[in-house]
């Protein structure tokens, strides 16, 4: 029996961790344990929820106020203590949140082996996203196990001195997740779209964009909601004061637009997959509007999903003001041939199966070796 312990503190964590512990627990010769860091506390609780997954462990290490800093000091030393009760064979992080970065920390400096679920993914700069770049690169140095969504992340891992027998192609866990979402009745809401009317679902939260490129990205909101009458937008707000406190400033009486709290995660595939365009700034929407065939403006100068560019679902604008406006406006031009030759499904991210792929590397990691090295320590 090997037990695994997977770490989770935001929603797209769990998203993506929750079809795979799902598979996990299907696994005679499996225990799993889920920890919850408490990063994002009501947005991963939500989450959970709907893949029916209770937390063994809770950090509780969110504060009002705090920094990366103090944030990932509170992680490292709550799954420090927690493995050293555990002992866990196997800690299993996602993507590239201070959670997956300070709890592969400490499963290093325990001595634990540490598989890294969506590894791989490079913009090649450190500060976009920022501090996300940083940290899946870190994360790679610390790992064991590479679970690589696409061909282009395996490379990218090789290019770096990764052991190419430690990576494996799995697709991404998003997928089964979508499966999991689109396949459940919508409890909160059917999101009825007004007969004649165009759908805009815009997400705006990144740091690095905080400020003025945030102001900017609502002002180009405003301006395509004022000029196109057949257009309205739903924004769900991010629980960060500055991005409320700027969308509340400038599209507090635009027309056609709803600011939302944040859908449960169900509702919020159904509210994607009824929009006509996305405009965002995160990592994750991209990849499941390209699984859905929604085109997107990726609001970012870089992105390190660019399989979803190269599939002709995403272009990225930029975070100006201009570039977000002028892309957007071409995508809903009378007969857009570029808007029409992005609305199509991509299997770039995965067949659904990546849960499967990576629960079989688990239960044939090399645990005993894996000991030996952790003696030597």
């Amino acid at each position: 029996m090997r037990r695994i312990m997977t770490v989770m503190g935001t929603r797209p964590e769990a998203i993506k961790l929750c079809p795979l512990v799902q598979e996990l627990k299907k696994r005679r010769n499996v225990e799993v344990l889920v920890c919850s860091t408490g990063q994002h506390r009501s947005m991963l609780e939500s989450a959970l929820r709907a893949f029916e997954i209770r937390p063994d462990f809770d950090l509780d290490c969110m504060r009002t106020g705090q920094g990366h800093a103090t944030l990932s000091a509170r992680i490292l030393r709550g799954m420090d203590e927690l493995l050293r009760a555990e002992r866990p064979d196997i800690v299993l992080v996602q993507g590239d949140t201070t959670s997956a970065f300070s709890a592969a920390l400490a499963a290093f400096y325990a001595g634990i082996p540490i598989g890294h679920v969506e590894a791989g993914l490079r913009t090649y700069q450190m500060h976009a996203p920022f501090p996300e770049e940083m940290h899946r690169r870190s994360i790679a140095l610390l790992s064991d196990l590479h679970f690589a969504p696409t061909v282009t992340a395996k490379r990218n891992l090789v290019k770096e001195g990764i052991p190419e027998s430690s990576v494996f192609i799995t697709g991404n866990t998003v997928v089964d997740a979508m499966r999991i979402t689109l396949s459940k009745r919508d409890s909160q809401t059917d999101w009825e779209i007004p007969a004649g009317k165009r759908l805009i679902l815009f997400t705006a939260h990144r740091m690095e964009n905080l400020g003025t490129p945030i102001r900017g990205m609502f002002r180009a909101l405003r301006r395509i909601l004022e000029e196109h009458p057949d257009v309205l937008a739903i924004c769900p707000l991010h629980h960060n004061p500055e991005v409320r406190s700027a969308a509340r400033a400038i599209l507090y009486d635009a027309p056609r637009v709803r600011m939302i709290e944040p859908p449960e995660i169900v509702s919020f595939h159904r509210l994607m997959a009824k929009s006509y365009l996305i405009l965002t700034d995160s990592g994750g929407i991209q990849e499941e509007a390209s699984v859905m065939g929604i085109p997107t403006v990726v609001m970012r100068y870089a992105t390190e999903r660019s399989e979803g560019i190269r599939a002709g679902v995403l272009r990225l604008a930029g975070s100006g003001e201009e570039g977000i406006y002028h892309l957007a406006t071409r995508l809903l031009a009378p007969g857009s041939e570029e808007y029409e030759s992005m609305k199509r499904p991509s299997a770039i991210f995965g067949d659904g199966k990546a849960s499967v792929r990576i629960a079989d590397a688990l239960e044939k990691f090399d645990l005993d070796g894996s000991r030996a090295r952790a003696r030597m320590l």
